[in-house]
């Protein structure tokens, strides 16, 4: 390795954890801690304003402690505000908790992200929308800008005055991006999960092949009836772009 490069190396070890890196001799204390102030605080308040929630569970000292993990140890990919953002919850998916944090930490965190993700995401292409009738006979695919998501802890309810101490019931959403450019979560229940699942997994597919797929798992229904209960669902997200035509 280069002179150079053992410097650039040192600088960055020490800007990212100058508790267990030594400082560079050839520069001074002032200046490195301006640009150590510099880019922890520039990442710091990224992930602020992606989890405000989250952020408003800890106090100051716990949560800079965090982001001093996060910004020390995790090998970012990309120093864009979103991607950051994202990187952070990848981060606390095999984060160690301490005693400062709370058992729904990552999960929250996602919650949170999943709403700046799809809020911000560029489709590839126009989405054709569909009416009712196509809902009946077309193939479907979810729109671009939705996602499925379950989490153990009820995401939805956290706060300050909310913070559940155990999993409880599987909390599961379609979140998506409507033609006004609104994010919408959707509770789902555990047919609609199915439902919608099975088109995220085989895009393509029509209502009768939806039905066909999930009927096992609710053999007092009738395929009629299954359809009868989908199809108005279907149709409504169809209208508001969370389903749109398959390509």
């Amino acid at each position: 390795m280069s002179v150079l490069s053992q410097s650039q190396l040192a600088f960055a070890n020490y800007i990212r954890d100058p508790v267990h890196n030594p400082a560079p001799a050839a520069l001074s204390p002032e200046r490195l801690q301006v640009y150590r102030e510099l880019f922890f605080n520039n990442v710091r308040g990224f992930i602020d304003n992606a989890f405000p929630v989250l952020h408003s569970l800890y106090p100051a000292n716990a949560w800079s402690a965090l982001q001093q993990h996060f910004f020390a140890r995790y090998a970012c990919q990309s120093p864009y505000f979103l991607h950051i953002a994202e990187q952070f919850v990848s981060f606390l998916q095999e984060y160690t908790l301490t005693e400062q944090d709370p058992p729904f930490l990552a999960e929250l965190a996602h919650y949170e992200w999943a709403e700046l993700y799809i809020g911000t995401k560029k489709a590839n292409q126009q989405p054709l929308a569909l009416t009712a009738t196509d809902v009946a006979n077309a193939p479907l695919a979810l729109s671009e800008l939705a996602m499925l998501a379950a989490y153990q802890y009820p995401v939805q309810k956290i706060s300050k005055s909310v913070q559940p101490a155990a999993p409880g019931a599987l909390q599961c959403f379609l979140i998506y991006r409507d033609y006004q450019d609104e994010v919408i979560f959707v509770s789902l229940n555990h047919a609609t999960l199915l439902l919608l699942n099975g088109l995220q997994q085989q895009p393509g597919q029509r209502l009768v092949e939806l039905v066909a797929q999930i009927a096992p798992t609710f053999p007092q229904l009738s395929s009629a009836q299954l359809t009868a209960a989908a199809l108005p669902l279907l149709q409504e997200w169809a209208a508001k772009g969370a389903i749109v035509l398959a390509p």
